[in-house]
C-alpha cells in the first residue's frame, strides 16, 4: 500500500470517528481534536515508531520509542487528553535531542505520567475523577536546522510541524475498576471522618434555571428616580455558567415586560429597564420611553460602541402593554402587544440588526426596573417581568395577579371618568358665571358667540352617568357657592378632598356603633374613592387599610393591594411607607422583596430630607411615640391648655433658660400638643440666647439668624453666637461653624477642620458633612474623590439618625458597586425605615390620631392609628391593638396589630409580651419563648419573669438568648440556676425596687427552695436537724409536763388555802374548848389538824421543783438548737 493510500485510509477512519463522536456527544457539543495523520518514516530515512506501548492509561506505564535521525533532531513524546470540557490538552511531554551518530537507529524507554484523576478512583484527594473521551500517546521528530526547531517554546505545536510522527489511542479504565491511589500525605481525623460520611452521597444537578422573575408583583413607579434594583450572580450549574460565559460576545437574551402607563415621559427619556455595568456605563439592554410614547432600545456592542433603535409605535395609555425583546448575536427584535378598547389584540414587531455583535454580561453591575440616580422612571405600573438569561424563542409571561391588575385598571378608568365629570362641571359652572356677570368685559367674538350660538347647558351628562357619579356631582353642587366665589385650581380641589376625607373618617368612626347599615358604609367608601381620584391619596391608604384589616368590611386583599398601589403611584408618603413595609415583611399577600421595599423607602427618604427644610409647613410635626396606655406620656401631650406647658411658660417668663429653650422647641416643631408657631418660637430662642449663658440656646438662635428662618438674616451676629457656643463646648456649634465656612465663608480648610472636630465629638451632622467632602473630593488635605470613605461617613451618620446620611448609605448598599462594600438591600431598607419614620407628615398624622383619642373619639382614633399601623409605625400598631381590645372589635383586629409590632426590628415590649401570652395560651411554646426572649433582651422585667416561669415548668430557653443576657454557660446546665439568674436580672431592670414585686417574691421562693435543698444535702446539718427535731419534741413534752404541774400545783394550793381557813376555824374552836369547863375538855382534837401537823404543808411544792427545772433546761436547749439551725439555713439562703 502506498503512503498516500494509507493517508486516505487514515483520514477516512478519522472522519468516521469524528462523526461517531459528534453523534455520541451531541449534548455537550464537544468534538475530538483529530490528530495529524501518522507518518513514521520520511523519504530521507528518518524514523519514529513505538517499540512497545501500553493499551490502557494506567499508573507507572512506559513506552519504548524507536527512532532514527539522518540529521541533528529533536524527539518528543506526548500524552494528549480530550474531555467534555477540554480538547487536545497535553498532560505530559518529554523531549530530547540527538546530534551525534546520526543515521543510527536507537531505542529509548520513556516513563509516562498520567493525571491522577485519570488513573485512580475517587478518594479524599481526588474529589472529581476525570472521565476522558480520548487518551492518545504520540511521538514526533523534527530537525534542529529547520525553522521553528530551535525555538524557545520547545515541543509546543511541533507535533504538527514534525517530519515523522506516530500515535496510539489508549483505553481509559472505567471509574469503578480503577485502583486506589496510595496516600503519601496524612489527613486530619475530622476531615477524614467527614469524607467517609459524605463520599457515597449521590450528587444531583441543582434545580437551576436561566429564567429569572425580575418582578412578580406590581410595582408603582412615580415617574421619579426610584426603582427596583436587581443583580445576577453566576450560575451554580457548570454547564449553564459555561454557556453564559461563552455567550458574552454572541448573546441570546429574551426579556418580557408588562407596563401600565398613565402618561408618557415628562422628559425626553424615562427608563423602563436598564443595565448599568461595573464601570457605571449603560450596558445591554437599555429600554426607554420617550415623551411621545415611543420605545427606544439601546445596546452596547463588542466594539464598545452604544447603538440604539426606536420603535415608532406610540404606546397607549391606561391599558396593559407587553414588551418582548429578543437579542440574538447582532439582531434585536421588539414585539409590542396590547389590548384595544374593542377587545382585539394589537401587535407590532420591530427588528433591527447592528453592525457588530452585542456585548452582554449580566453578572456585571446591576439592572434597574424604573428610575434611579441617572434617569427617572415611567409614570405607571410595572407588571410581571421575566428575563431569559440564555435566550428563548418564545417567552411565557402571563399577566398576573389577574384580579388585582384588572381591578387596578378599572379603578384608574373610573378615576379618569370622575376627573372628566369634575372638569366638565367646573367648565360649565365657569361658563355660566361669565354669562351672568354683566360687569365683566368680554371679547367681541365671545359676544357674537353668545348672540348667535345656541346656549350651553350645564346638564352635559346622560342619566346613567349622573347615577354612576352622583356622589361627585352632589359634592360639587354643595360647593357651588364657594366655587363661584373663588377661581378653581388643582390646589383647591386637593383642599376640598382633604376636608372631605376628614369628614368621611369621622363618619367611618361610627361603623362599630349601633344603627349603622351597610348602605351608609358603602356611601362613605364611595366618598373615599372620590377623595382618592381627586388626588388626596391618604384616602387611598385608608381604603387599603379597611380592606386589608377588615374594619367594618370583609377582608379583600386584592382590593387592598389596588388602593395601596394607587396611593403609592400618587407619591403619597404614608402610602409609600405602607408599600415598603409590606414588602419588607411580606405581609397581607405582598411578596417579601427587599429590593422592591427599597424602591419605595428610598422615595420617602428623599422626601423626608426635603421636608425637614420646610419648617414652616403647618402640616408637619415631630413624630412623637406616645402610647395611649401610658398615663404619664398622655399628660405630656395636653398642649397649651395643659398644666405642664403653662408651668413651662410661667418659668420661661421668669427667665428660666431651660424652660425658655423647651418652650421654643415645642413652638418651633409643634410638639407636646402645642400648635406650631415659628415666630413666637424664634422670640423665645432669642430670649434664651441673649442671656449668653447657654451654648445650645446660642447655637439655635445663631443658626436661625444665619438662615433667616422667621427672622431677618444677620450673618455677623449669627456667626458670633456660633463662635461663642463653640467656645463653650457645644458640638452642634462646631458643625455650624463648618457649615458657615463651607457655604458662606467659602473656606474649605476651615470647614473641614470644624467638621472633623464635630465628628470626633459624636455629631451626626459633622460626620455626614465630612462624607460630602470625601465624595466631592473637596477636602484640601486629601484631594481626590474617595467614595468608600464617603460611604463610611454616610453609614455612621445614618446609624446616628441622620436622614441624608441614611439615604446615601442605603443607595450604596442597594447597588454594591463600591470597593469593599457588599450589596445588602435588607440593611439598606432597615436604615431607611428608621429615618423615614421621622417624616413630618407622618408625625402630623400621628398627632391627629392622638387628638382624636384625647377628645374621646376613639373610633376615629382607631381608624387613624390603624392606617398608621399599616405603615409599620410600632407605636401606632400598639395603640391600634389596644383600641381594638377596648372597643371590642374582635380578637382578629387586636392580634393583627400586636403581631405586626413583633415583625419590626425595634419592637416594643408590650406587643412582644401580648403575642407571647397569645401563643402560650394556644400551646405554641416555641413562639412564646421566642417572643418573651426578645422582650427580655430589650430589658423587660415581665419578659424575664415569664421566661423564668416557663423554665421552671420544664421548657428550655435557647442558649444564645441566655448568653446575650450574660448568664454564664455553666449556669445554663442547671434549671434552678437559670431561673434564679433570670429573676435576678428581672430585679435589676425593675423600675421600682419593691420587695413585694412578682420578681422579688419569686426570687425569694427560689432562694428558699435552693437553701433548703443545700441544707438537706449536708449529713452533719441533717443529723443536727433531726436532733433538733427530737429536742423540739422533748420541748413540747416538757411544756405539757410543766403545764400539768402548774395546773396541779394551782389546784393543790387552792386546797391548802381552803384547809388553812378550815384550820383557822378549828383553832378558834379549839381555844373555845380550852376555855370551856373541865367536863367539856374530853373532846378529841380534829383529825385534819392532826394530819397537817404530822405531814407538813410544803411537801408537794418541794416535790414539783425538779420537774420544773428539767422542763426549763429542755426549753433552753431547744431554743439554742433552733437558733443554730436558723443561722445555718440563713447562711445557705444568702
Amino acid at each position: 500500500m502506498t503512503v498516500w493510500g494509507s493517508l486516505s485510509f487514515v483520514r477516512g477512519v478519522t472522519l468516521c470517528a469524528a462523526v461517531l463522536s459528534v453523534i455520541r456527544c451531541d449534548v455537550s457539543k464537544h468534538t475530538t481534536d483529530s490528530p495529524s495523520p501518522a507518518l513514521d518514516r520520511s523519504q530521507h530515512g528518518d524514523l519514529v515508531q513505538f517499540g512497545s506501548a501500553p493499551d490502557t492509561a494506567a499508573a507507572e506505564s512506559s513506552v519504548q520509542v524507536k527512532y532514527k535521525c539522518t540529521k541533528a533532531c529533536r524527539v518528543g513524546v506526548e500524552v494528549v487528553l480530550s474531555t467534555t470540557r477540554t480538547i487536545g490538552f497535553v498532560s505530559f511531554r518529554r523531549t530530547w535531542t540527538h546530534v551525534r551518530k546520526v543515521g543510527e537507529t536507537r531505542t529509548k524507554t520513556i516513563q509516562l505520567a498520567f493525571p491522577p484523576a485519570l488513573v485512580y478512583k475517587r478518594d479524599f484527594f481526588i474529589r472529581r475523577p476525570m472521565d476522558a473521551h480520548n487518551v492518545m500517546v504520540r511521538a514526533w521528530l523534527v530537525r534542529l536546522d529547520e525553522e521553528g526547531g530551535g525555538s524557545s517554546n520547545i515541543g509546543i505545536g511541533q507535533y504538527h510541524q514534525s517530519i515523522v510522527r506516530t500515535f496510539k489511542f489508549l483505553q481509559v479504565v472505567p471509574l469503578s475498576e480503577r485502583p486506589t491511589q496510595p496516600w503519601t500525605r496524612s489527613v486530619a481525623w475530622g476531615a477524614e471522618l467527614m469524607w467517609n460520611v459524605t463520599k457515597d452521597r449521590i450528587e444531583q444537578c441543582s434545580p437551576e434555571s436561566d429564567v429569572v422573575d425580575l418582578l412578580v408583583f406590581p410595582f408603582a413607579s412615580t415617574g421619579e428616580k426610584y426603582g427596583v434594583i436587581r443583580t445576577f450572580s453566576t450560575f451554580i450549574n457548570r454547564e449553564l455558567e459555561t454557556a453564559r460565559f461563552r455567550a458574552k460576545e454572541q448573546p441570546r437574551v429574551a426579556l418580557s415586560v408588562w407596563l401600565y402607563l398613565l402618561d408618557w415621559c415628562s422628559q425626553k427619556f424615562c427608563a423602563i429597564l436598564r443595565h448599568v455595568n461595573e464601570h457605571r456605563k449603560y450596558g445591554t439592554p437599555l429600554v426607554m420611553l420617550t415623551d411621545s410614547g415611543e420605545v427606544v432600545v439601546q445596546m452596547r456592542l463588542v466594539s464598545r460602541d452604544e447603538k440604539a433603535f426606536t420603535a415608532h409605535t406610540p404606546l397607549p395609555l391606561r391599558t396593559w402593554i407587553r414588551l418582548d425583546l429578543f437579542i440574538n448575536d447582532s439582531k434585536a427584535k421588539l414585539r409590542i402587544t396590547h389590548e384595544k378598547p374593542t377587545g382585539d389584540v394589537a401587535e407590532a414587531q420591530h427588528t433591527y440588526e447592528f453592525q457588530n455583535a452585542v456585548l452582554h454580561n449580566d453578572t456585571s453591575g446591576y439592572f434597574v426596573i424604573g428610575g434611579d440616580i441617572y434617569m427617572p422612571g415611567i409614570l405607571g405600573y410595572f407588571g410581571p417581568i421575566k428575563y431569559h438569561r440564555l435566550g428563548a424563542e418564545q417567552v411565557v409571561n402571563p399577566l398576573s395577579p389577574v384580579r388585582t391588575l384588572k381591578l387596578l385598571d378599572e379603578a384608574h378608568t373610573k378615576c379618569e371618568e370622575m376627573r372628566w365629570v369634575t372638569s366638565g362641571f367646573l367648565y360649565a359652572l365657569a361658563d355660566g358665571r361669565v354669562r351672568h356677570n354683566n360687569d365683566v368685559c368680554e371679547s367681541y367674538y365671545e359676544g357674537l358667540r353668545r348672540t348667535f350660538a345656541p346656549p350651553r347647558c350645564i346638564q352635559t351628562w346622560s342619566w346613567d352617568q349622573q347615577v354612576k357619579y352622583s356622589a361627585v356631582l352632589k359634592i360639587l353642587r354643595m360647593q357651588e357657592k364657594e366655587l363661584n366665589l373663588d377661581p378653581w385650581s388643582s390646589r383647591r380641589i386637593l383642599l376640598l378632598s382633604q376636608q372631605l376625607f376628614q369628614d368621611v373618617v369621622m363618619g367611618l368612626g361610627e361603623i362599630g356603633g349601633d344603627g349603622v347599615g351597610p348602605e351608609v358604609v358603602s356611601s362613605l367608601l364611595e366618598l373615599l374613592q372620590v377623595c382618592s381620584c381627586w388626588g388626596h391619596h391618604q384616602a387611598s391608604l385608608m381604603l387599603a387599610t379597611l380592606h386589608l384589616a377588615g374594619l367594618g368590611l370583609p377582608v379583600d386583599q386584592e382590593k387592598g393591594h389596588v388602593y395601596s398601589l394607587m396611593g403609592g403611584l400618587g407619591d403619597e408618603r404614608l402610602s409609600l411607607l405602607h408599600l415598603g413595609y409590606k414588602h419588607m415583611q411580606g405581609l397581607d399577600g405582598f411578596p417579601k422583596d427587599q429590593d422592591v421595599a427599597y424602591g419605595y423607602y428610598a422615595n420617602v427618604g428623599r422626601q423626608t430630607s426635603i421636608d425637614r427644610d420646610k419648617v414652616q409647613d403647618s402640616e408637619q410635626s415631630i413624630t412623637e411615640h406616645v402610647r395611649v396606655t401610658n398615663v404619664e406620656e398622655l399628660q405630656m401631650q395636653t398642649g397649651e391648655e395643659g398644666d405642664i406647658v403653662q408651668f413651662i411658660r410661667l418659668q420661661a417668663e421668669r427667665g428660666h433658660i431651660e424652660s425658655q429653650k423647651t418652650l421654643a422647641r415645642m413652638l418651633f416643631w409643634g410638639s407636646n400638643g402645642v400648635t406650631k408657631n415659628i415666630s413666637e418660637a424664634v422670640k423665645w430662642y432669642a430670649r434664651s440666647a441673649l442671656q449668653m449663658t447657654d451654648a445650645t440656646a446660642m447655637y439655635d438662635y445663631g443658626i436661625l439668624l444665619l438662615k433667616g428662618t422667621a427672622v431677618k438674616k444677620n450673618r455677623t451676629l449669627g456667626l458670633k453666637f456660633l463662635q461663642k457656643a463653640a467656645h463653650m463646648g457645644a458640638v452642634t456649634a462646631l458643625n455650624g461653624l463648618g457649615w458657615y465656612y463651607s457655604t458662606i465663608g467659602k473656606d474649605d480648610r476651615k470647614a473641614v477642620y470644624y467638621f472633623e472636630m464635630a465628628a470626633q465629638n459624636g455629631s451626626k451632622d459633622g460626620v455626614f458633612n465630612l462624607g460630602v467632602y470625601h465624595l466631592n473630593g473637596a477636602n484640601p488635605d486629601t484631594p481626590g474623590k474617595n467614595e468608600t470613605a464617603a460611604f463610611q461617613c454616610f453609614l455612621k451618620a445614618g446609624q446616628l439618625g441622620h436622614v441624608e446620611g441614611a439615604v446615601e448609605a442605603a443607595s450604596s448598599l442597594s447597588r454594591g458597586m463600591l470597593a469593599g462594600v457588599r450589596r445588602d438591600p435588607e440593611r439598606a431598607v432597615i436604615l431607611l425605615k428608621e429615618v423615614t419614620e421621622k417624616n413630618g407628615h407622618l408625625g402630623f398624622t400621628v398627632r391627629e390620631a392622638l387628638k382624636a383619642y384625647q377628645r374621646g373619639s376613639w373610633d376615629e382614633a382607631l381608624l387613624k392609628y390603624a392606617m398608621l399601623a399599616e405603615t409599620g409605625l410600632v407605636v401606632a400598631q400598639n395603640n391600634a391593638a389596644h383600641l381594638c381590645e377596648v372597643l371590642k372589635h374582635g380578637s382578629t383586629c387586636q392580634w393583627r396589630y400586636h403581631n405586626y409590632s413583633t415583625h419590626n426590628y425595634a419592637s416594643h415590649e408590650s406587643g412582644l409580651l401580648k403575642m407571647g401570652d397569645h401563643y402560650s395560651a394556644v400551646g405554641d411554646m416555641v413562639k412564646a419563648i421566642a417572643l418573651y426572649s426578645r422582650a427580655a433582651l430589650q430589658g423587660s422585667p415581665q419578659g424575664m419573669y415569664n421566661l423564668a416561669v416557663l423554665t421552671e415548668e420544664g421548657y428550655s430557653v435557647p442558649w444564645n438568648i441566655l448568653k446575650q443576657m450574660q448568664i454564664p454557660a455553666e449556669a445554663q446546665l442547671d434549671k434552678s440556676t437559670v431561673v434564679e439568674s433570670l429573676l435576678l436580672r428581672c430585679r435589676e431592670f425593675e423600675r421600682e425596687k419593691d420587695d413585694m414585686s412578682p420578681c422579688a417574691l419569686a426570687l425569694f421562693g427560689v432562694q428558699v427552695r435552693k437553701a433548703w435543698r443545700d441544707f438537706t444535702h449536708s449529713t452533719t446539718q441533717l443529723t443536727l436537724a433531726w436532733g433538733t427535731l427530737a429536742v423540739l419534741l422533748l420541748f413540747v413534752l416538757g411544756i405539757v409536763i410543766q403545764s400539768a404541774l402548774s395546773y396541779y400545783s394551782a389546784v393543790h394550793m387552792g386546797r391548802l388555802e381552803r384547809q388553812r381557813e378550815s384550820d383557822a376555824i378549828n383553832q378558834v374552836n379549839w381555844e373555845r374548848v380550852l376555855d370551856a369547863p373541865a367536863h367539856q375538855r374530853g373532846l378529841q382534837v380534829p383529825s385534819v389538824l392532826t394530819h397537817l401537823e404530822q405531814n407538813g404543808r410544803p411537801s408537794m411544792i418541794q416535790n414539783s421543783r425538779p420537774l420544773r427545772e428539767a422542763a426549763d433546761l429542755v426549753i433552753t436547749v431547744t431554743g439554742v438548737c433552733v437558733c443554730a439551725l436558723c443561722t445555718m439555713f440563713i447562711s445557705h439562703l444568702f
